[in-house]
């Protein structure tokens, strides 16, 4: 995912697996990795945070901000794959609830419950007349508590995930004790639980988003229109729900003005 302003422009994750494929979609994405100021990094799991990625970044000279548990991970899984170590001082410390200033983007973490520590982010531009444009980013979350909201709360754009439907998962040849870590407070963000926090967002808000869009779905126990159509539902925002879609799970999404 890369987010623009009129000079900035960043990655959130680097999970895809290959050097090749991280380069074509940002280049799908009409960028290439030296225009990039910075990656930001919600969390260590493979989808997230892998050494192609980390490569990439690496050549392009790109500043990582992670938290201490991601960069460890990172330089585990580099020098597994590279066996060499990751230049020193390429990590910037990431801490939630501390505002950082990346070209003319404010990036704010806050934490999310799952079962390695992971980040939100909050990311913000403001113009020169003093207007603020902000989008949040959360995925690989399994519960959506109140706390959360003051970060969701006037976002003109929310990226959330929409992980599962409960009767998918439910019938699906997963095993048991991976269906109980899905649906876990630790796992992952049911259809429904992410419809029920969008509407929690609509009242804490003086504005609706411009957009939704729907993240990290299953292939395994989801489908993009079930996604939407539960959502959707479960807002009870009516004729005022904001225009609502998936991301696309291998390639870039449609451009998003904000």
């Amino acid at each position: 995912m890369s987010l623009f302003a009129p000079v900035t422009a960043i990655a959130i994750d680097a999970g895809i697996p290959t050097m090749r494929g991280t380069r074509e979609a940002l280049a799908a994405a009409g960028m290439e990795p030296r225009g990039l100021a910075a990656l930001l990094v919600s969390h260590a799991h493979s989808d997230h945070l892998g050494a192609y990625g980390l490569r990439v970044m690496e050549e392009a000279e790109v500043p990582i901000l992670a938290s201490p548990d991601v960069a460890a991970a990172a330089r585990v899984v580099y020098r597994r794959q590279f066996d060499r170590d990751l230049p020193s001082g390429w990590f910037r410390p990431l801490a939630a609830g501390t505002t950082y200033l990346v070209g003319r983007l404010e990036v704010t973490p806050f934490e999310v419950s799952h079962d390695v520590p992971t980040h939100g982010f909050v990311v913000a531009a403001r113009s020169a007349s003093g207007g603020v444009r902000k989008v949040v980013v959360a995925t690989d979350l399994g519960h959506a508590p109140d706390e959360l909201l003051p970060h969701f709360a006037d976002a003109d754009v929310v990226v959330l995930e929409a992980n599962y439907n409960e009767a998918m998962l439910r019938l699906s040849p997963r095993l048991p004790a991976d269906k109980d870590r899905v649906r876990s407070d630790r796992g992952h963000l049911a259809n429904v639980a992410a419809g029920r926090f969008l509407r929690r967002i609509a009242d804490e808000s003086s504005r609706l988003p411009s957009r939704i869009v729907l993240a990290h779905l299953s292939e395994d126990h989801n489908r993009p229109d079930l996604a939407v159509s539960e959502v959707v539902t479960h807002a009870r925002l009516g004729s005022r729900m904001p225009p609502t879609a998936p991301a696309p799970r291998r390639t870039p999404g449609e451009p998003i003005p904000v």
